[in-house]
């Protein structure tokens, strides 16, 4: 089965119990292991300029959390926890009138299901995760209607680090340099002059990438032009360095070099980059071009150990007539590097499915495409909505990849037959991060369109801070996405 649990953005279950057990086994049991699920409001902000810092606090004996400044009670919450077994059939119904839920796992039978259902007046909102996809602990979302999107705020718990201001880190290409202009990438932000002058870096990070950068090419925009940090550029130097240090460094000479060929044909790339991974942080290395035939030079160094390299790259491929939206970031090899890059170091083990009709037959499976695809098993986002006389279901399932999705059964609402309102994503990996990075990719409550089923609707909360780290953890995570939708 494939094992996999939300990770680091969900508030661990801290189980407690009455003392462990002896040599000779005549201590108490441990305590059955459980499931706790949490709901709360999104909150809002004061005013335009508030930091929306969030944090939790009691209220009544309730858990609420909020921001700094305004809440947005969670008390009174409303809604159902459904749990199937496998076929998708509801085995156990919990009505949720307090803001947590604690279950023992056993109750989940295995492949099962467990699904939060909100219901209003003829709008039936649900989300399932098939227990394969469960954490100890999920943090449900609420839709505000009174809050305008503007005010919104996206939160968990977590908060943005303080900035500090790192002053005097000069990074010197002068001595024995072939490159034309410095880059200077962190975690989050990335900067690039032509003046090889000192940077200020503002973000509370341990260290940062700096970059040589060769002279453009002739044509290209002006080389003074230093905003233009997307372009892809030849490298020719690099160093990582401590930002607390204030210290000056010089930038050391790459190695060895090799071409990148944007590939033709079967991909249309809307973007393509090397990344690498330095003590498990991810850092732009260099953008790369994604026009059919486009070529650029790359350089790296086969001697570091503690590089790894990785090509992401976003777009569509086609299979079999049929095209998908592609994802995708691969670890690459020293030979992988020393043979050069093109469309063929896309492509990994994974055969893309081909599509078909999507719909939900009689006895409630939902067939999202043609057939399994082959490769590595991965997970499933499948989110539909359809009416059923008249009343309106969105259902998202994040479940294990398979082309015939059970449909966990909601009350008194069985839908069959076509849908035309889908969105399907499709994550081939062995990461849990990247698992936990599909599912922020479709959080977003500042979002009100139900018809939008790129986003969930009753989202486990991440904030912006979150899932931005996701989003740059997911550059260094082999994986391979694709996704379709209609309309």
């Amino acid at each position: 089965m494939f094992n996999k649990q939300l990770l680091a953005i969900l508030i661990p279950l801290t189980l407690t119990g009455c003392g462990g057990g002896s040599d000779d086994g005549g201590g108490p049991p441990p305590p059955a292991p459980k499931y706790t699920f949490e709901f709360a409001a999104i909150y809002a902000k004061s005013s335009p300029d508030s930091n929306c810092a969030v944090y939790g606090e009691k209220q009544d004996g309730k858990q609420i959390l909020a921001t700094k400044d305004r809440v947005i009670s969670g008390i009174n919450t409303t809604g159902t926890i459904l749990i199937h077994d496998d076929l998708g059939n509801v085995v156990n119904t919990y009505d949720v009138e307090a803001n947590k839920l604690t279950i023992n796992q056993s109750l989940v039978p295995a492949r099962g299901y467990v699904t939060f259902v909100l219901a209003k007046g003829a709008e039936v909102t649900a989300v399932s995760y098939q227990k394969s996809a469960l954490s100890q602990t999920l943090l449900f979302g609420y839709p505000v209607d009174s809050v305008s999107n503007d005010d919104r705020c996206i939160t968990s718990g977590a908060t943005e680090p303080n900035e500090r201001e790192y002053t005097n880190v000069r990074v010197d290409v002068s001595n024995g340099s072939n490159a034309y202009s410095v880059g200077i990438t962190t975690q989050d932000k990335r900067t690039l002059s032509s003046n090889f002058g000192a940077k200020t870096i503002s973000r509370s990070f341990s260290s940062a990438l700096g970059v040589g950068y060769a002279e453009k090419a002739a044509g290209d925009p002006s080389n003074t032009d230093i905003t233009d940090i997307n372009t892809p550029r030849e490298i020719t130097d690099y160093k990582f360095f401590n930002l607390s240090d204030d210290a000056t460094v010089e930038l050391e000479p790459l190695s060895d070099s090799n071409s990148w060929i944007s590939p033709a044909n079967t991909y249309n790339l809307t973007s393509a980059a090397l990344y690498v991974d330095y003590q498990q942080t991810p850092y732009i290395w260099q953008n790369l071009p994604y026009g059919a035939n486009e070529t650029i030079d790359y350089r790296y160094d086969p001697a570091n150990n503690n590089l790894s390299y990785f090509l992401t790259a976003e777009g569509s491929v086609d299979a079999s007539s049929d095209q998908w939206q592609l994802s995708t970031a691969q670890q690459l090899s020293g030979t992988q590097l020393s043979a050069g890059l093109d469309g063929a170091s896309l492509v990994g083990n994974i055969t893309v499915p081909s599509q078909t009709n999507v719909n939900i037959d009689g006895s409630g499976n939902l067939t999202a495409y043609g057939n399994d695809a082959d490769g590595q098993v991965g997970i499933q986002r499948i989110a539909y909505q359809a009416t059923n006389s008249s009343t309106t279901v969105t259902h998202v399932i994040y479940a294990e990849a398979n082309h015939q999705q059970v449909v966990p059964e909601l009350p008194e609402n069985i839908i069959t037959g076509s849908l035309n309102h889908y969105d399907i994503s499709v994550m081939y990996t062995e990461s849990d991060q990247a698992l936990a990075a599909l599912m922020a990719e479709h959080t977003n409550p500042s979002i009100t369109d139900s018809s939008d089923l790129s986003v969930d609707q009753l989202p486990v909360l991440f904030t912006t801070y979150e899932r931005e780290q996701l989003a740059r953890q997911k550059k260094i995570i082999d994986h391979y996405q694709i996704s379709t939708s209609n309309p």
